[in-house]
């Protein structure tokens, strides 16, 4: 038997607010609810939900200051294609949802928005072929070109 990965099962999210969290998610994603989980005390604290059109689920718990220590990261990426994503910025611009402009990423393109958290949400669509050409020999994604030392010339002096 090998120890093998086989996918994503679930992305969970710290929120402060459940229920503004799953307002906000199932508007702007699309997300359909799954199953609720009560703590010990039978409050809920806790939703899952599947993703619409992948093979994972998002789930989401409420617990303030992990929510806070949050903000402003960027845990994960939803995959899109590279036309979904005008048509994502159309839908957000619908939903009055601000965003960032669409941009070019390490192996790719992609766009972000924030939750009600402000936890940093990207689509990303990827591209092989932009990806591989920004990946030296060594693996390493690179920016921009390397820099090329100067075509021996004629000496000035």
């Amino acid at each position: 038997m090998n120890a093998v990965l086989t996918g994503v099962h679930h992305l969970k999210l710290w929120v402060s607010d459940l229920e503004r969290s799953r307002s906000w998610y199932e508007r702007v994603l699309g997300l359909e609810h799954h199953i609720s989980f009560e703590d010990d005390d039978g409050v809920i604290r806790g939703m899952s939900f599947t993703v619409p059109g992948a093979d994972f689920q998002i789930a989401l718990r409420e617990n303030q200051a992990l929510a806070r220590a949050l903000r402003d990261a960027d845990p994960f990426a939803l995959q899109v294609t590279r036309d979904g994503l005008d048509a994502w910025v159309a839908r957000l611009d619908a939903q009055g949802v601000p965003h960032g402009p669409i941009f070019r990423a390490s192996a790719g393109h992609a766009l972000g928005f924030t939750d009600p958290d402000g936890v940093q949400i990207r689509l990303y669509a990827p591209d092989e072929d932009l990806h591989a050409a920004q990946v030296d020999a060594e693996g390493v994604y690179r920016s921009a070109p390397p820099a090329r030392e100067p075509a021996p010339g004629p000496d000035p002096t």
